[in-house]
């Protein structure tokens, strides 16, 4: 702080209350802030650090976004060859390994990167690629990230992360000798010994040292959209550009709330030594530590199976249905045909065996859609219950909550994904009701086969008749399904994703924005509480 003999004098009430001319000095008292911020070592340091790794990160970002909208154009691409095909003609949406007559990925939802991610990648390499339907429920697909790539086991480099670490640093370097800092140099008292109230004194302060951070925030987000435009993503649509908007105002919070919160700890802070080292420990654990400490407590106290275990448990139950119903057909069509499996057995008893066997495969259908369905929905509470531990942990940080409301406004975040999650649903239940509660036809064939024969065809469902000791090579018998009349894909109802434009994006953000606010105007008003009792002696 400049010598006290150079702030401009201003009046004041008797009673120590502003006069207008308050205003004159707070905007004298946040131009010398600015100019001494602007100009001092730790934030050129921290500047052309953030300046230096905005292109790297974008140039990370741009290049796992186009490796994942290659995949996705792969798939999309694949899909609609299928769908000009048989496939696509006369969908039978059966629940069986895909075949050219059979295949679901006619039906499958995919999931296209988020262009944003290149900014704020939060959870988007972690969603799955798609999902496929089924008459048995809602299968999801792989993630659409490669987690044998070294960036991923180093962790993920983006805008999030450098406001939320380097510059929300660089906000407490600036805060935390605001205050204790001018004390040791007897500056805080000389200016307070002007007609300057300590309000005034304080809010100069404060909005000076804003404005350095916003400029800071300002020229990162600039260089980011160069950058992304340099590497060959452009984020110029209305859209994407109101996202970056909405991500830089609410940067601009989260470093306001981070130098409020270091005037506060300064104006607690006997020494500036003290209010160093209770700034830096309180940003490593609100910045650093708090994110993933909550994210482990919330596993710890809420844990969900793994998804290979999920999908281990599916596997294993589907084999014992399939097994049960396979055995009951191949008894009943046993039992019809009149013993041995004979090649005119199906054609001299077609309504009979139809008849029969037609409930039997239905209820492993249907019973297998209960059980799967029940692992899916204990799986998603437990999920959720694990999401509400965590997000009850990070709303004690305001870091956290920057992370939280940057990722949803770049629908990069767990609520976008709970939005994928729900249109899945709703297709769901529109193909249920559009072609899976259509009841099948059953159809058989019989071949010869050597006894140690490998399984029945892709695409076939089988029951074998197995004949002990000596006898004559076993026959299999294939239960093929078809349904009534199949209809073609384009007259069934289209998948429907997410709303994935900033309002919509805004909305699911509003909750971590409101904190982070709230959080804001805590850390000011303390401050001005505790500098108004502040011992400048």
């Amino acid at each position: 702080m400049p010598p006290a003999s150079t702030t401009t004098p201003v009046e004041s009430s008797s009673a120590g209350i502003p006069l207008p001319g308050a205003a004159r000095a707070v905007w004298t008292i946040a131009r010398r802030e600015l100019m001494e911020q602007i100009t001092s070592l730790r934030f050129l340091v921290i500047s052309v650090l953030v300046i230096g790794l905005t292109p790297l990160a974008v140039y990370v970002g741009v290049r796992d976004c186009e490796n994942r909208r290659a995949e996705h154009d792969r798939l999309a691409a694949e899909r609609q060859t299928l769908a000009a095909g048989p496939a696509g003609q006369h969908v039978t949406g059966m629940d069986m390994p895909f075949t050219p007559q059979n295949d679901l990925l006619v039906l499958r939802a995919l999931r296209p990167p988020e262009t944003f991610s290149v900014l704020v990648r939060g959870l988007d390499g972690a969603l799955p690629e798609y999902w496929d339907f089924s008459s048995t429920g809602i299968e999801a697909g792989p993630s659409a990230a490669r987690s044998e790539r070294l960036v991923d086991l180093l962790g993920q480099l983006d805008a999030e992360f450098l406001v939320r670490v380097v510059l929300g640093l660089l906000a407490i370097l600036l805060a935390f000798d605001a205050v204790a800092g001018e004390k040791e140099l007897g500056t805080l008292r000389a200016a307070l010994s002007q007609p300057v109230a300590r309000p005034v004194f304080l809010a100069g302060k404060l909005i000076g040292g804003a404005v350095t951070l916003w400029a800071a925030v300002f020229a990162m987000f600039l260089i980011g959209l160069l950058s992304a435009q340099l590497f060959g993503i452009s984020l110029a649509d209305a859209d994407t550009l109101t996202k970056t908007a909405l991500v830089a105002a609410t940067s601009g919070m989260y470093v306001l709330c981070m130098y409020a919160l270091g005037l506060l700890i300064s104006s607690l802070a006997a020494s500036q030594k003290t209010s160093l080292l209770v700034s830096l420990v309180v940003w490593a654990v609100a910045a650093l530590a708090l994110p993933p400490l909550a994210a482990l407590v919330a596993q710890a106290v809420a844990p969900v199976t793994p998804p290979h275990a999920v999908a281990l448990k599916k596997r294993v139950l589907d084999d014992a249905l399939y097994r049960e119903a396979a055995q009951s057909m191949g008894r009943t069509f046993m039992e019809i045909a009149g013993g041995g499996v004979q090649p005119d057995g199906y054609d001299r008893h077609k309504d009979e065996i139809n008849r029969r066997i037609t409930p039997i495969l239905l209820g492993y259908l249907n019973k297998r859609r209960q059980l799967v369905g029940e692992l899916d929905r204990d799986v998603e509470r437990r999920t959720a219950r694990q999401n509400d531990v965590a997000r009850a942990l990070m709303a004690l940080s305001p870091s956290a909550l920057f992370l939280r409301a940057t990722a949803d406004l770049a629908t990069t975040g767990d609520n976008q994904y709970a939005a994928w999650l729900d249109a899945v649903r709703r297709q769901q239940r529109r193909l249920e009701a559009a072609l899976f509660e259509d009841p099948p036809l059953v159809m058989f064939e019989i071949s010869e086969m050597e006894a140690r024969r490998p399984g029945p065809p892709a695409g076939e469902v089988e029951a074998r008749v197995e004949r002990r000791g000596d006898g004559p090579p076993m026959r299999q018998m294939n239960l093929l399904v078809e349904r009534h009349e199949p209809p073609p894909v384009t007259s069934l109802p289209s998948f429907v994703p997410p709303r994935r434009d900033a309002a919509a994006a805004l909305m699911r953000a509003l909750p971590a924005l409101g904190l982070l606010i709230f959080y804001t105007g805590i850390f000011i008003v303390g401050g001005f509480i505790a500098f108004a009792r502040y011992d400048v002696r």
